[in-house]
């Protein structure tokens, strides 16, 4: 199997690939990454592993690009592209230069898979140009995966997947994350049904009875996320600062876990709004297992989750089988991490005073050890890593057997 990759084993990104490589014990597995990440370490893989980087090296060239530059500038798969673009009203210098980018990794991509010899599958990672040009290297079925952010045009630069239309009609199967993905491919870009598959991620599932809450007089908040603009951290901390304006009478513990670009501005939000009754912790980037730890041992009543553009949230998932329960926002595929009676939803276009009724009304039913039970009960039904992995595995291995 040729596996292609954003970066993997280099860099610190596509943190679900690690966990993933240990089922595919039962392949010859070639990963082909399209650029090189960070310098650094690479992160260990299987010994039934290696690593390919001719793809890397030529997007690395300046002399294979311009060949490449090139032979996009007429092929047939541009044409058509900017030809749909223009059949749909959305063409526009920006997206035609990022369409002509996207071809020339198209290329790029189909020459190394077919430089690479005779291959069995290939596998891609992400939707994205690497998925066209292994469809179009033509040396073996095609399988890909489909997250969030590769996913949901309306979060991409110029709310444009290039080429996802007009070059993936030979896609073997397109194995999305969610349900809610699988309907978006559907509508969104024209995907057949005989193309898509449903595959979840998941998280290392911890031993039951790990919730470690206890009552308190305190009201406890966490938020584990970034801090960059999609994330609306500062969103959270008014809404928190709104609800503790309105109960003066009741101490709040609010921690963040997580760090990011705009962490200078969310502090100064909260140094401007919050109450004195606010206990705020920043903890920056922690490990991951440190993380895990800190769910595992604090006894928080609610997670907070406000961002605008989600896959299915990872952290929602890790704290929600702890048995800790979530009140965020509807998006993405967030409603299959969180169901009635397991978390609380709230509408995108949040407002402070939102955030801040939400709170006055999900509180005491957070704290209440049934709906503890049934977040905990939802990740394990859907979220099982193990389950996942060895299901998507066997499923792919089945497919060309």
């Amino acid at each position: 199997m040729v596996w292609i990759t954003s970066t993997f084993p280099g860099g610190s990104g596509e943190q679900f690939i690690g966990p993933e490589t240990a089922f595919w014990d039962a392949a010859d597995v070639t990963l082909l990454p399209v650029e090189y990440g960070p310098s650094g370490p690479q992160r260990p893989i299987p010994e039934n592993f290696s690593v390919d980087f001719r793809l890397a090296d030529a997007w690395s060239s300046r002399s294979a690009k311009a060949l490449a530059s090139v032979r996009a500038a007429a092929h047939p798969l541009l044409v058509r592209e900017l030809a749909d673009l223009r059949r749909r009203g959305k063409l526009t210098p920006a997206r035609a230069t990022m369409a002509f980018k996207a071809m020339v990794q198209a290329l790029m991509t189909r020459d190394a898979v077919a430089a690479l010899g005779p291959v069995d599958v290939v596998y891609t990672y992400w939707l994205k140009p690497m998925t066209v040009g292994a469809v179009m290297a033509g040396v073996a079925p095609v399988v890909s995966r489909a997250h969030a952010a590769d996913l949901y045009e309306e979060g991409r630069p110029a709310s444009y997947n290039p080429l996802v239309r007009t070059g993936l009609s030979g896609l073997d199967t397109l194995f999305s994350i969610s349900e809610g993905g699988m309907d978006y491919l559907r509508e969104r870009y024209g995907f057949r049904d005989d193309q898509l598959s449903l595959a979840r991620l998941g998280v290392d599932m911890p031993p039951r009875d790990t919730d470690p809450w206890a009552p308190s007089q305190t009201l406890r908040l966490v938020t584990i996320s970034t801090l960059v603009p999609k994330k609306r951290v500062d969103l959270a901390a008014r809404g928190i600062a709104e609800y503790a304006r309105r109960h003066p009478e009741q101490q709040v513990d609010w921690t963040h876990l997580g760090d990011g670009p705009l962490r200078a501005q969310v502090e100064t939000v909260i140094a401007e709004v919050m109450p004195s009754t606010v206990k705020v912790e920043f903890r920056g980037m922690v490990p991951h297992a440190e993380l895990l730890e800190t769910l595992s041992t604090q006894p928080f009543d609610l997670m907070l989750n406000t961002s605008d553009n989600e896959g299915v949230p990872v952290s929602i998932m890790e704290a929600a089988v702890r048995g800790l329960p979530c009140l965020a926002t509807d998006v993405g595929a967030t409603r299959e991490a969180i169901v009635p009676g397991s978390g609380f939803l709230l509408p995108v276009d949040l407002t402070p005073a939102h955030l801040a009724d939400a709170l006055d009304r999900q509180v005491d039913p957070a704290r209440d050890p049934q709906v503890r039970q049934a977040a905990n009960e939802l990740v394990r039904e859907r979220f099982d890593a193990q389950r996942n992995y060895r299901t998507f595995v066997d499923d792919v291995l089945g497919s060309i057997a």
